[in-house]
């Protein structure tokens, strides 16, 4: 992943997940892979990443991310939080909802915000239901 500043707001690293998330929409799952950092134990792999998407819903294998979504009884949530104290995972968290085929979803991604000698990067934590 290309670091963003140490100095980067929130709005930027929202910027940045909505990026990602135009590769999930583009179907380009290996390039959302490498497009941030991965902790090893988590597990994920580009095909995973696909099939955790694609599972969502009636399990059609249909289901894809989209950019913008038509809110439902779900409204997207976009949040940054920055922790008051460093932790093993980092400095903060970003939880993003995806859109799932132009509807706001309750499918989560989850990154966590690191401080690297490079600047900010997100590692990619969890996608699952919130």
């Amino acid at each position: 992943m290309t670091p963003l500043p140490r100095d980067a707001s929130d709005a930027d690293l929202i910027t940045y997940v909505d990026r990602w998330a135009a590769l999930l929409e583009n179907e380009q799952y290996a390039a959302a892979f490498v497009f941030t950092d991965h902790d090893p134990s988590q597990g994920w792999t580009p095909q995973l990443m696909r099939e955790v998407i694609t599972a969502y819903g009636d399990g059609s294998d249909s289901q894809r991310v989209t950019v913008e979504g038509k809110p439902t009884d779900v409204s997207q949530r976009k949040n940054v939080t920055r922790w008051p104290l460093p932790r093993r995972a980092g400095i903060g968290e970003v939880w993003y909802d995806l859109n799932i085929d132009g509807y706001a979803s309750d499918l989560t991604a989850t990154f966590w915000i690191v401080d690297t000698h490079r600047g900010l990067t997100l590692t990619l934590n969890d996608i699952h239901v919130m």
